[in-house]
């Protein structure tokens, strides 16, 4: 039987009629096409073509022949393709796992500053909460996830990004001289839960501390996103508790204050990668991006 290369030879002599217009479109010597050529013949037990002048006429099998080296060729040519888009991460998604806040505020600007780098990189971005993320992540979804407060393991490998504190929102009639205020002073104020869909990831944690120092706060509601809860706490209904990387006093509504609490409470944002989950070349390289991140470059995205 012949190999791929030796079929290559065949279907080019047949389709250029010449050994020389062969070699050069194949770039290579005309004595190895030759060569090339005459193995076949002799491995085939065929008579591939016959010589007249300096042209080649093919012969009746290699009419044949010719009809199946082109699909050969065709299968070829599509393997290579695939190959150089593999190699140029152009074929595939990164599939990207993070919760609904991240997806806001952290994912637009890492995926704008990854495409400065890799213009082709195709994102399939999915939001969900820490716990689901988690699971999907052990059923070999995601490539990568980030999220709040990450939890590693034997085949989960968790690298930390950022880790913060949790600021206060107060409403309008509050104030204070203090840069700081302690939580256990306001466990008679009312509080706005941010819920985030199902829960919100610092959040869980706020109230994970609360409970482990005998804390309860009086919660009069509820909302699913940062930019409600801002708003309320705007209409003086009560206080709100976030976290700093989603809020600063640039972006609050006018009067809304912004404190920080004694003693401190804090998260981590931090990635997710299960090691048995093999990846593409186009996702490994996004993972190193990502993971190579530093405190400073999260800030100045």
């Amino acid at each position: 039987m012949l190999n791929s290369k030796q079929i290559e030879v065949f279907y080019t002599v047949y389709k250029e009629g010449s050994l020389t217009r062969a070699a050069r479109s194949l770039n290579v010597s005309q004595p190895s096409i030759s060569n090339s050529l005459s193995y076949s013949e002799q491995k085939l037990n065929l008579k591939l073509f016959l010589r007249q002048g300096r042209r080649l006429i093919p012969t009746p099998e290699a009419d044949i022949l010719y009809k199946r080296a082109q699909v050969v060729n065709q299968q070829i040519s599509q393997f290579n393709n695939v190959s150089r888009n593999l190699l140029s991460d152009q074929l595939g998604y990164i599939d990207v796992g993070c919760t609904p806040s991240l997806g806001l505020r952290l994912m637009p600007q890492l995926i704008n500053a990854y495409l400065q780098r890799e213009p082709e990189a195709l994102f399939n971005i999915v939001n969900l909460q820490s716990a689901e993320l988690e699971n999907q992540l052990l059923e070999l979804t995601f490539d990568i996830v980030i999220c709040f407060n990450p939890e590693g393991s034997e085949v989960i490998h968790k690298q930390i990004l950022k880790k913060g504190q949790m600021r206060l929102m107060t409403p309008p009639d509050f104030h204070s001289n203090k840069t700081q205020l302690d939580i256990r002073d306001l466990s008679d104020s009312r509080f706005i839960r941010i819920k985030n869909l199902k829960a919100s990831d610092t959040q869980d944690s706020l109230e994970n501390y609360l409970q482990r120092n005998g804390l309860k706060l009086k919660w009069v509601g509820q909302t699913e996103t940062i930019e409600v809860a801002k708003s309320l706490v705007a209409e003086g209904i009560g206080f709100a508790l976030i976290d700093d990387f989603n809020v600063s006093p640039s972006n609050l509504p006018k009067n809304v204050g912004l404190y920080s609490l004694e003693p401190k409470i804090t998260y981590e944002i931090g990635v997710l990668r299960n090691l048995e989950k093999p990846m593409s070349l186009a996702a490994t390289k996004f993972v190193r991006f990502v993971e190579a991140l530093t405190e400073s470059d999260l800030e100045n995205l």
